[in-house]
């Protein structure tokens, strides 16, 4: 009999508390059976300090799927915009690398160290802004697929953060 008292008391507090899971699905998110809007997750995300950047990034993403521009020359601006980025950050690095180093033996061997921090630091920048581009690549169903990727992990530390704090 008490162990049945316990089960009971157990389900009833995992039911208690799971009610207040916010759950997303198709484009919604939903609390205890309640529509949720984006500002009310933007404000329980700044309320349990999670899932602020999966926040911002589905909803860029969702904002590009949304995006009415012809996509093949997005894409393509992108594409070259990236790669163009790649060649700047080698050129950077090697540079920059030439710079800091003092061999003596190559025809054009220079040492001055603030300026291969600078070609460095010029390669890293340009290494972001490639990546940058090239997240900008894709179409109307990728850009869904990354923001409801996105708006699942946003729902899934909401509900551990949730957790953590009826605990």
């Amino acid at each position: 009999m008490k162990l049945l008292t316990t089960i009971a008391a157990v389900l009833i507090s995992v039911s208690a508390f799971s009610q207040d899971y916010v759950e997303y699905d198709n484009g919604t998110f939903t609390q205890n059976g309640e529509e949720l809007s984006m500002k009310q997750i933007e404000d329980l995300t700044k309320l349990y300090d999670v899932g602020e950047g999966n926040l911002r990034r589905a909803r860029e993403s969702l904002r590009l799927a949304q995006k009415p521009n012809p996509r093949m020359l997005s894409n393509t601006l992108n594409c070259i915009g990236g790669v163009a980025a790649g060649f700047v950050s080698l050129g950077g690095f090697v540079i920059g690398n030439n710079f800091l180093t003092d061999d003596g033996n190559w025809l054009l061997e220079f040492y001055h160290p603030p300026t291969g921090y600078a070609f460095i630091a010029l390669g890293v920048v340009s290494v972001s802004s490639g990546v940058y581009l090239f997240s900008k690549i894709g179409n109307k169903n990728s850009f869904n697929l990354r923001s409801y990727k996105q708006f699942n992990k946003v729902a899934d530390k909401l509900n551990e953060a949730i957790k953590a704090s009826n605990q």
